[in-house]
């Protein structure tokens, strides 16, 4: 249960609100929901596709309430539930979240942001390094040669993500895409420049310099990724209602 639950519903208010979605009858409304899915061509023909209905459900937007069941141990017969049982439920698991649009965005998301930041770090050396003989102070030098690496990163994230990741609300040009660039690039230097260079000056100014992409890393996953992906969603790329 708490596989299924982490696998389908981390880490959205859902997870919280569904404590064991593999057990227990549920009732389901027909009208809009039930009669909008594919029945032929459902993941499981077992015991994951009330998995497959749970999730389908709340993806429709149905509201959901749990009413506690209690389960004694078995005394008499054997369980019906067959080692097969467990592999169905994981694979269905997998599939839903694997399919889901949301997924396959942030895999995208994941690839260009990988990209970008193999484009920082090795930016950030190669400034790092042309500033040495002009910026004596570590910090200060960092700070300065991550600024530069993560604006070239910021530049080809968003020619990217607007290509690939977002292709379904994808800005063409005109003045909307110069103020969504705007938007995106001042938004990006404070989580993609102001915070990690800042992470990392400070860092390696008490840490020392070998240790920049470590700090680099600490910077980018811990703050610019979460914010990032929320400014893409909910502001850049925002789906109109």
């Amino acid at each position: 249960g708490l596989v299924a639950r982490f696998g389908l519903f981390f880490p959205g208010k859902m997870f919280f609100k569904i404590t064991d979605p593999t057990t227990g009858l549920k009732a389901s409304r027909v009208k809009g929901f039930v009669d909008t899915m594919d029945m032929d061509h459902l993941y499981s023909r077992n015991f994951g596709y009330k998995l497959e209905f749970l999730y389908k459900m709340v993806q429709l937007g149905a509201k959901v309430k749990e009413i506690p069941l209690q389960f004694g141990l078995r005394t008499k017969g054997e369980s019906k539930i067959e080692s097969q049982t467990a592999i169905d439920i994981f694979r269905s698991v997998f599939l839903l979240r694997w399919n889901d649009p949301t997924t396959q965005k942030f895999i995208k998301f994941g690839c260009i942001g990988l990209f970008g930041f193999g484009i920082n770090k090795f930016g950030l050396d190669i400034f790092s390094k042309a500033l040495q003989n002009i910026i004596n102070t570590v910090g200060v030098r960092n700070f300065i040669a991550n600024a530069l690496a993560a604006e070239i990163s910021i530049l080809s994230n968003f020619i990217l993500n607007n290509l690939w990741t977002f292709k379904n609300e994808k800005l063409v040009w005109g003045k909307v895409l110069i103020q969504k660039f705007a938007t995106f690039n001042l938004s990006s230097v404070i989580s993609g420049i102001v915070i990690p260079s800042l992470v990392i000056g400070a860092g390696t100014q008490i840490f020392g310099d070998q240790y920049r992409f470590l700090f680099l890393v600490i910077a980018v996953f811990l703050f610019t990724v979460p914010l990032n992906w929320f400014i893409y969603n909910h502001v850049i790329w925002k789906k109109k209602k």
